[in-house]
């Protein structure tokens, strides 16, 4: 079972205890797939192709409206694999009482209007994802995702989305209105605003491996690189003295400088520091530098052996 699903199936058991959010959660699954049907409007649908929502819808109409006959149809799509699940209410009069609920919340002046509450926008998103709604396992990306072909339902979704501070975009797919998030950061907010706990605390604990992966990563990249650079001065160093050697002699150095070319030609991977510890007396890391610089001064102002490896010495800038 994917990541999505096991959101889902726990959004499901999440029901609301404010008669407000039951209906505003009801009305997501309405705005997606409902239809009041008949010449007298006589039977009010609910569509899903999916079981859970199905379930959800079947106990919203049970909690709200105990005494409300309905019954669930399942049919296979057509030229689709799946089956379509139908939760219908059978009194034309329940059914004009439920549409007239549903359509008689408090909403917002703002275009397009969602609903005042924020207790009723988290269970209307809720409604929405269940009906509608995917997330991307984790480990691969973050990628959040809630779809209608209606354009005034996704608006609606988009607006609740932006009411409460997620920074959804839309885009169109198909032809299908898609409403997205793609930060991790906001789909654990909405995960938590509409209910789903433990799979927010997945997605986290998820974030913070693949941050402590990126981490180290990072940290074994740099010190990968600044293992190159130690390695790279190091044999230009080494080629330098031997230049030195070969012209006129390390017997011609300075002391110091005699000293410090010899260590570095016993030991030509280590780094300055670790050379200077290897000086008797002991030589700081600073100090090095300024013995080797001057070595390695020297050196590109003599004549390039004729044996050394293509690698040409004269640019200063090296």
């Amino acid at each position: 079972m994917g990541f999505s699903e096991r959101t889902k199936q726990e959004l499901v058991r999440v029901v609301p205890t404010a008669r407000c959010c039951r209906v505003a959660e009801l009305t997501a699954f309405y705005d997606f797939h409902g239809f009041l049907l008949g010449r007298q409007q006589q039977y009010l649908d609910f569509y899903s192709s999916s079981p859970l929502a199905a379930r959800k819808i079947l106990t919203l109409l049970k909690g709200l409206y105990p005494e409300t006959y309905t019954q669930t149809l399942v049919q296979r799509a057509r030229a689709r694999k799946h089956q379509v699940y139908t939760v219908r209410v059978l009194s034309p009069v329940d059914s004009e009482a439920i549409y007239a609920e549903m359509h008689n919340q408090p909403m917002t002046d703002q275009d397009p209007p969602v609903l005042r509450k924020k207790c009723c926008q988290r269970s209307y998103l809720r409604g929405a994802f269940i009906s509608q709604g995917s997330v991307t396992n984790p480990e691969r990306t973050y990628h959040l995702e809630i779809s209608s072909d209606k354009t005034t339902t996704a608006a609606k979704v988009l607006a609740t989305f932006l009411a409460l501070g997620l920074e959804a975009r839309m885009t169109q797919r198909k032809g299908v209105n898609v409403i997205y998030l793609k930060d991790g950061e906001q789909i654990v907010h909405l995960l938590n605003v509409i209910g789903a706990h433990s799979a927010l605390l997945q997605l986290e604990n998820i974030r913070v491996m693949k941050g402590m992966r990126n981490q180290v990563n990072r940290l074994v990249n740099c010190e990968t690189a600044n293992v190159d650079k130690t390695v790279k001065a190091a044999m230009e160093q080494v080629d330098l003295i031997r230049r030195i050697q070969h012209h006129m002699g390390l017997d011609e150095l300075p002391e110091k400088l005699q000293q410090v070319a010899l260590v570095r030609l016993e030991h030509p991977y280590v780094s300055l520091k670790e050379l200077g510890e290897l000086m008797v007396p002991p030589l700081s890391k600073s100090g090095m530098n300024y013995r080797m610089r001057r070595l390695t001064e020297l050196g590109r102002s003599l004549t390039p052996l004729a044996n050394e490896s293509g690698i040409s010495y004269e640019d200063d800038s090296l």
